[in-house]
């Protein structure tokens, strides 16, 4: 099963693209499965959560601009491989649309990115619908997609093709100029019940320039190979702890939250992790470690700020659970990350922490 997965392009693409909007590649080397190896393997699948958590970098990085809109435009022809080719192969625009979106799963995650099209013998429209995620990123992954369809349309004809009319679910941003600029038309409605893009008959069946024949064939049985030995990086549990450690920093983390991401009910997430042997409070507290002891040796913050982001009451509780991870403390930790000690020395034992303990401390 590829639900909860993408492509290594487009993990490859969403790498790029969070670099490019100021991404600290120190985050990018913690995260599991876009590492070079997995990346330049084609076959290869990324998590879901790791492409929203790239999502989430990239609008940060550009809050001032439309981010799926300039996600599209660094989306130049054959950045998603196959996928691509397959927009521009078929006889008319109509017949390599229904082709490239009918093979969604070859870039994206089949459980949460669906594509349609309908054709009344005067309209032809592309309809779309993504997971869930938090509302800014659903906003930017719909106007990344249609788009990007928009685009291959473009490049397949070898001319402008604009839409008579784009629907977007999401609210309206706060200018438009650059989505009427980027799809031609100022026919846009937002808090629409769908997301859709149509097109006049005359163009959806309009003639591709240089179509070979049996290309397309040749295309959909690379597609359906590529499809068949996919091979997720991550497996169930990966995927989980990718997500978590992504939304840990929301105020409203909850188990809930969480299976909402990774679009599971509460109760089937809780069980999952039960089959595990292990439990939501467990995976938050090795998270909250993890977070932790990776601020503690890689960075200088101060130890009351990596308290707040790992979700401590205060630095004293921080010092705490440093002691009963490691039998030392935060300092200590530091100035040995800082100062390895000379093989063949054999350290002292840390002297615990002197702090009073605080109810509820590690939460």
């Amino acid at each position: 099963m590829l639900n909860g997965t993408v492509s290594a392009r487009m993990g490859r693409f969403m790498v790029d693209a969070a670099r490019q909007a100021g991404m600290d590649p120190a985050r990018l080397v913690r995260l599991p499965d876009v590492g070079d190896a997995v990346l330049a393997d084609e076959f290869a699948r990324v998590s879901t959560p790791t492409a929203l958590l790239l999502w989430e970098q990239i609008i940060l990085g550009r809050p001032a601009v439309h981010a799926g809109l300039h996600a599209v435009q660094l989306a130049s022809m054959g950045t998603f491989g196959v996928w691509d080719y397959l927009f521009t192969s078929g006889e008319t625009l109509a017949e390599s649309l229904r082709t490239g979106c009918g093979y969604v799963t070859v870039i994206g995650d089949p459980g949460a990115e669906k594509l349609h099209v309908s054709d009344d013998g005067r309209l032809f429209t592309v309809t779309h619908s993504t997971g869930p995620a938090e509302p800014d990123v659903v906003a930017a992954v719909e106007q990344f997609v249609l788009p990007l369809i928009s685009r291959r349309a473009t490049e397949g004809l070898r001319r402008p093709v604009v839409p008579v009319r784009v629907a977007f679910r999401h609210g309206p941003p706060h200018t438009l100029g650059p989505l009427t600029e980027f799809l031609g038309t100022r026919n846009i409605e937002f808090d629409a019940p769908v997301n859709s893009m149509t097109y006049l008959a005359e163009d959806a069946h309009a003639p591709m320039p240089r179509t070979q024949p049996g290309l397309q064939d040749v295309l959909r049985s690379h597609a359906e190979l590529t499809i068949a030995s996919a091979k997720p990086v991550l497996g169930w549990h990966g995927a989980f702890r990718t997500t978590l450690r992504a939304t840990f920093h929301d105020p409203d983390l909850s188990l809930a939250s969480v299976a909402r991401r990774m679009a599971l009910s509460p109760r089937t997430l809780q069980r999952r992790l039960g089959e595990l042997g292990t439990t939501w409070r467990d995976e938050v507290e090795g998270v909250r470690e993890e977070l932790a002891m990776d601020l503690i040796r890689d960075s200088d913050v101060p130890m009351r700020t990596i308290a707040a982001r790992a979700r401590f009451s205060d630095a004293r509780a921080l010092r705490r659970a440093v002691h009963r991870w490691h039998g030392t403390t935060p300092g200590d930790l530091r100035r040995r990350h800082e100062h390895p000690a000379p093989q063949g020395r054999e350290e002292q034992s840390p002297e615990p922490p002197t702090d009073p303990p605080t109810p509820g401390a590690h939460g």
